[in-house]
């Protein structure tokens, strides 16, 4: 005899969380928009302009221009409201000692540390980096974004294998405020062609000094990179 089979209940599927809230879509919005420059350093960045920018609410703006007044891209002026962060030689030299110190103890660690794998990695993004090549126009938005995303890859396959995640994260916005600076640099070179040489044999001899696990000559080179951008501006700032 059959057992009465017992109908299943129905149900609603349940609601599918959001991929992200509107307040983390105005802070990604924003954030990019105010590392790659447009939206310009000093510039007022009222409300009403960027809801109508980004069609979001007012609260998620507000919401996001906090998050980043505490990373610093945005300044909470009180009553007077906000502004993107400006850009000085003396924030700049800060920003990039700041930077040396902190990636050197995480280039050493990773040196110490790092397998066949991290190394494997540090030569596929070397690759990457070379492919995607230097922008020879700072207003080929593409290209930028393309070379700044291979940049980023090769500087953080450099680091991966260093065991220290508070400094990464300290790392991480280092990287982001150093990113303005370094548009600025693509922007006013005098020399495309000489400029992409230079920034990619900086880049391999990096490299190679990381596989021969040379953390002292590695991490001069790393010192004299970051250090590099910071002279080529603080001329652009003198002017």
């Amino acid at each position: 005899m059959r057992s009465a089979e017992t109908p299943a209940k129905a149900r609603m599927p349940a609601p599918k969380a959001p991929s992200e809230t509107m307040s983390e879509r105005a802070y990604q919005h924003l954030r990019a928009d105010v590392i790659a420059g447009a939206l310009a350093p000093g510039q007022k960045l009222r409300l009403q302009a960027l809801q109508q920018r980004y069609e979001l609410g007012i609260s998620p703006i507000r919401e996001a221009l906090m998050q980043l007044s505490g990373e610093g891209l945005v300044s909470n002026d009180g009553q007077r409201g906000f502004s993107v962060s400006p850009l000085s030689k003396e924030d700049m030299l800060d920003l990039m000692h700041a930077r040396i110190s902190v990636e050197t103890l995480l280039l050493q660690d990773a040196i110490e540390h790092g397998d066949d794998d991290w190394g494997a990695s540090i030569t596929a993004a070397y690759y990457k980096l070379t492919r995607a090549r230097l922008p020879q126009d700072p207003n080929d938005l593409v290209a930028v974004e393309l070379w700044e995303a291979a940049h980023r890859g090769f500087h953080a396959a450099l680091l991966a294998a260093a065991r220290s995640k508070w400094l990464m994260r300290i790392d991480e916005q280092l990287i982001d405020h150093s990113e303005r600076y370094r548009r600025i640099r693509l922007a006013y070179t005098a020399s495309a062609q000489q400029l992409e040489d230079d920034v990619m044999s900086e880049h391999a001899q990096l490299m190679e000094a990381a596989l021969a696990r040379n953390a002292g000559l590695a991490c001069e080179l790393l010192r004299s990179h970051l250090m590099r951008t910071a002279q080529v501006l603080g001329e652009r700032f003198a002017e």
